[in-house]
Parts: C-alpha cells; sequence; structure tokens
C-alpha cells in the first residue's frame, strides 16, 4: 500500500489474511497487530482510506483488525472456546464509559440534525469518540491474566525497539521517514516522524520502572536501548513531547518507592552529563572531519535544536504556538456560547492569524479536552474526565499492592500522564493513530488493578 496506493483489492487480501490468521478464537493475535502495525506503520496502516473510483472511504487496515478482533472475542465467550474467557468486570469506570459512550451517540443524533454541522465530520467524531473507545473494553476482557498484562507491554516495548530502525533511516537520509506530514514551523529537519517518538515516549516510561525494579535482563543493553529512544524524541524535534516526557519522568520520580527515588534521581544526572558529553565528543568529530562538510551539518543541527528549545520560552517567535493561542482563544469564545452541552460534532470556525484568515474544524485545535468541552461542553467534559479518573484513582490505589506487578502498574501510570500532557498541543484523541493509545493504556492500567485488587483481597490468587 505505501508503494502502489490503496485499492479494493489490496483491502479485500489484507482483510482476508488477517480474518485467517484471527478468526475464531486468536483475539490476542489482534491486540498484537494492533499495536505492532500502527507503531511501525503508523499512518498507512490507520489513516490510508479507501479508495474506490476517486472516492475515498475512512474506513482503515487498522478497523479491519479491530472488528476481527472484537469478533473473535465474542466467538470465544460465546462458544466458550477457551477456559480462561473471564468474567465480565462492569464496575464504576466501565460505568462511567458507558455513559461517555451514550452521549457521544446522542451527540451523533444531534449532529444528523444539525443543518450547520458536517456529516462526515460529525461522524468522524463519532468513530473516534465511541468505535476506539471500545478497545478499553476489549483489553479489560481479552487481558484475563497477569502473564497476558506482561506480554502487551513486552510487545509495545519490542514495537519502540523496531522504531530505532527509522531514527537510522533519517540520519541516513538527513530527514526522517513520513516526516512531510508534519512540518516544521522553524528552520531545520525532523529525523523521525512525531508519531514514533510519541511512541517511544510512552515506552521509554514504561521501561523505567522496569529497570530500577531489576526486571531486566541485560542492563548495558536496556541503556543503549533507552539512549537510542532519547535520542529519537529528541531528532523529532517535537516541543510538546519534550515537555509530556518531562512530566512523565517527573510522575516516575513521585511513583516511585523511596529508597529507589535517590537511585532514579541519580541516573537522571548521569543520563544528562552523558548527553552533553555525547554532544560535545560529536561536536569534536565534525570539527575532525571538516573537509566532508560534517562540521557545518552538526552545527546546523544544534543550532534548530536550540532555536526549538528557545520558542518554548518564546512563544510569541513561533507561528505554531500563535496558531495554537488563535485557536485556542477562538474556541473557547465558541464554546461560551453553550459551556454546559457544548455546539455538538461537526462543526468549523474562522481562525483569524492576523494576515490570513480560513476554516478550521473545531476537532483539529489541538487539544484534545479543550476540543471535547467545545462540542460536548461541560456534560462531555466531565464524563470523560470522571471516567479517567476513576482509572488513574484505582490504579494508584492498588499498584504497590502486587509486587510482580508494581513496576508494570508504575509505568503504564507514568505513560497515561504524557499522553494527558501530550494531548493538550495536539488533536491525539480525535487522531486514531494517537487515540487508540488512550484507550488501549486505561484497559491495561484497569485490568491490573484488577488482577492486584484480587490479589490483595485473596492471596492465594497471586
Amino acid at each position: 500500500m505505501i508503494i502502489s496506493g490503496p485499492s479494493l483489492g489490496l483491502y479485500l487480501l489484507f482483510a482476508l489474511l488477517a480474518a485467517v490468521f484471527i478468526l475464531p478464537d486468536r483475539d490476542w493475535l489482534g491486540l498484537a497487530l494492533i499495536i505492532l502495525l500502527t507503531m511501525i506503520f503508523e499512518r498507512y496502516f490507520t489513516l490510508q482510506g479507501l479508495v474506490i473510483d476517486q472516492t475515498v472511504y475512512k474506513f482503515y487496515l487498522l478497523d479491519i483488525v479491530i472488528c476481527l478482533t472484537f469478533l473473535a472475542l465474542i466467538i470465544k465467550n460465546k462458544l466458550r472456546l477457551s477456559a480462561a474467557v473471564k468474567s465480565p468486570v462492569f464496575d464504576w469506570s466501565e460505568k462511567l464509559l458507558a455513559l461517555w459512550l451514550a452521549l457521544v451517540g446522542l451527540y451523533l443524533i444531534r449532529g444528523i440534525f444539525d443543518i450547520n454541522a458536517d456529516f462526515d465530520l460529525t461522524f468522524s467524531s463519532f468513530k473516534n469518540y465511541f468505535f476506539y473507545p471500545l478497545l478499553y473494553f476489549f483489553v479489560v476482557y481479552a487481558v484475563n491474566n497477569s502473564q497476558k498484562l506482561k506480554n502487551a507491554i513486552q510487545l509495545i516495548l519490542l514495537g519502540a525497539i523496531g522504531i530505532i530502525g527509522f531514527i537510522f533511516i533519517g540520519a541516513i537520509r538527513g530527514a526522517g521517514l513520513w516526516t512531510e506530514f508534519t512540518p516544521l514551523s522553524t528552520a531545520g529537519a525532523r529525523y523521525l516522524a512525531g508519531t514514533h517518538a510519541f511512541y517511544l515516549a510512552l515506552a521509554l516510561v514504561m521501561i523505567l520502572p522496569l529497570l530500577f525494579h531489576q526486571r531486566l535482563r541485560s542492563l548495558a543493553l536496556t541503556l543503549i536501548i533507552i539512549g537510542f529512544w532519547a535520542l529519537g524524541i529528541a531528532g523529532s524535534l517535537m516541543r510538546h513531547l519534550w515537555l509530556a516526557g518531562a512530566a512523565g519522568l517527573a510522575s516516575i520520580l513521585i511513583l516511585l518507592e523511596r529508597d529507589l527515588k535517590k537511585t532514579y534521581l541519580s541516573f537522571l544526572a548521569k543520563a544528562g552529563l552523558f548527553l552533553i558529553a555525547a554532544a560535545v565528543l560529536i561536536a569534536l568529530a565534525a570539527n575532525l572531519l571538516y573537509f566532508q562538510g560534517s562540521a557545518d551539518k552538526v552545527y546546523q543541527d544544534f543550532s534548530t535544536l536550540a532555536s526549538r528549545l528557545a520558542t518554548v520560552v518564546d512563544l510569541n517567535s513561533d507561528s505554531s504556538a500563535v496558531w495554537r493561542q488563535n485557536a485556542w482563544s477562538g474556541a473557547a469564545k465558541i464554546w461560551s456560547a453553550n459551556p454546559l452541552f457544548g455546539i455538538g460534532f461537526g462543526h468549523t470556525m474562522l481562525l483569524d492569524n492576523g494576515d490570513s484568515q480560513g476554516l478550521e474544524e473545531i476537532r483539529n485545535i489541538h487539544n484534545s479536552p479543550l476540543a471535547i468541552a467545545v462540542q460536548m461542553g461541560f456534560v462531555g467534559l466531565l464524563a470523560w474526565l470522571a471516567f479517567l479518573l476513576s482509572v488513574l484513582i484505582s490504579a494508584v490505589k492498588n499498584a504497590y499492592r502486587h509486587e510482580d506487578l508494581k513496576p508494570y502498574c508504575l509505568g503504564l501510570i507514568a505513560a497515561v500522564i504524557i499522553y494527558l500532557a501530550a494531548c493538550l498541543f495536539q488533536p491525539y484523541l480525535e487522531t486514531n493513530m494517537m487515540g487508540i493509545w488512550f484507550w488501549l493504556l486505561l484497559g491495561l492500567l484497569r485490568t491490573a488493578s484488577i488482577f492486584t485488587k484480587q490479589t490483595y483481597e485473596n492471596p492465594a490468587n497471586q
């Protein structure tokens, strides 16, 4: 598909192969495909629409795998093909998510009868807010033992290791593969796509608790992998990921037990010194090879990195930051007209950037909580926040009760923190290759809480 583009024949072939492998009861394989294919092929797996007679249908390869995976789980439960099928869990968190889904369904109906709403945008918002959250329920019901929980996290780490290859491709090409979809607002070039950098950020905070709880076999190999991940995140020049990554690292410091906090701070200090030393060595090596033009390239890259860091503080000097300020201000004014129930799905707004004006989709204002508030008002935002907090509070409460799962729980909590920080600056919930991670992470966190609570209440289960 990357080479020839999407076509009906390729879609049918993919669907047939996926059905052969996933059905009737290999729902776990479906989850593995969702995780790994999204991480490696990102938008080509998640956002490449089906083209028939020059008409693009927004039904993606990701959607095919998700539907087949859901069907495999239903068959397994209905026909009892597996003795390990778990009884459905439907506690407060699940009830709150069901409430959110019901509200989204009502807003779809509202959008259909709203003459000012675009149906395509309305249905797309409904799909992102209703269809992909079903992954949460899938994870809670399908990941039915602690080993599967560990395997799911290890799959994410494995996918992140595979992304290291894209860092080398970016270094060889002088620009990362598929970075043209997210152009820079400043001079320079990205060495890694922002989506791949986001997945690396999640993996980074998920592996650190495992490292400090001594759950990894090779310390040296782990540190090398972490170094590559940090390099990829920095080379993506995604400033919001730098801020989100800092929030994730800080959350690990808060979550780690007291006896590990000092070790963790020492590790961060040593890592910082190592990065500074590496930068100096690279600059020196580039000077020695100046006849090859390498010094100019290295200095240009350092200059680009410094300018991106500077714009984090001086927002007025960056066009994308100014765009966000204008978008958020305009969205807030629109929301104030109907703060309780919002304006509904499928709407656009006029965005004035001084020298140009244009229409912008409300769902694309680069702030997911604000987009929910504008479209669904306080009612929708509070339902979403209540669900989120119920999962996080339960996770924090139960994380320390299961010694074996504790580092996995802490890593998942830190990954959710990264997601929440990042979605304040990008339309993460409104883009499927990012949005599915919110529901996958919360599903894994929820199932971890269930295991730890069950073990605490009945130690014989451990």
